[in-house]
């Protein structure tokens, strides 16, 4: 390759600034502020990799090392910001998953307390024995016991079982005893 004689400054050549160099440091930058990661990053850095070099090898000509420094430092980073966010959802997303679980068992369970309750009204209201079973229809409906039947926010469905044994849930069990 020829490389151009290097040029005094000020001897009727002007420096521009490095192109290069001006959007590593931009593609940088981006990548941070909009969590691009290595979209914006490993643009920046492949430019600020060539704008080093083609500024070394202008004998003077072009200037920008600072910016085509500061686009790689940031590229890096934002390269970086992939690993520590992949990091912090492999430990959130699990925490997450384990905290909606338990909100939904919970929920059951109430909603399995509530089935219980109305069943045993409806029993005592009807005299009808520990062992007798009741359908929706008896516990359903505006002068009932229970306006609508509770759903398990698991998407599972309830068995209601005879007045002396727990309701059931499909997904979670009994109120005693969840899976």
């Amino acid at each position: 390759m020829n490389t151009p004689p290097p040029v005094a400054p000020g001897a009727g050549s002007k420096q521009q600034t490095s192109g290069f160099a001006i959007a590593s440091l931009a593609l940088g930058i981006c990548g941070i502020v909009l969590c691009m990661g290595p979209l914006g990053g490993i643009p920046a850095v492949i430019m600020g990799h060539k704008a080093n070099s083609e500024i070394r090898k202008s004998g003077g000509l072009l200037r920008g090392s600072g910016l085509a420094n500061a686009g790689l430092v940031t590229g890096y980073i934002s390269i970086f910001m992939i690993f520590v966010v992949g990091l912090l959802a492999g430990i959130a997303i699990p925490n997450f998953v384990k905290a909606r679980r338990q909100a939904q068992l919970m929920a059951c369970k109430n909603n399995l307390a509530i089935i219980q309750t109305a069943k045993e009204a409806w029993a005592r209201d009807n005299g009808k024995p520990d062992d007798a079973i009741p359908v929706d229809a008896d516990l359903l409906g505006t002068p009932k016991h229970l306006s609508e039947m509770p759903q398990c926010p698991a998407f599972g469905s309830y068995d209601l079982n005879s007045v002396s044994e727990e309701p059931t849930c499909t997904f979670h069990g009994s109120v005693s005893q969840p899976r």
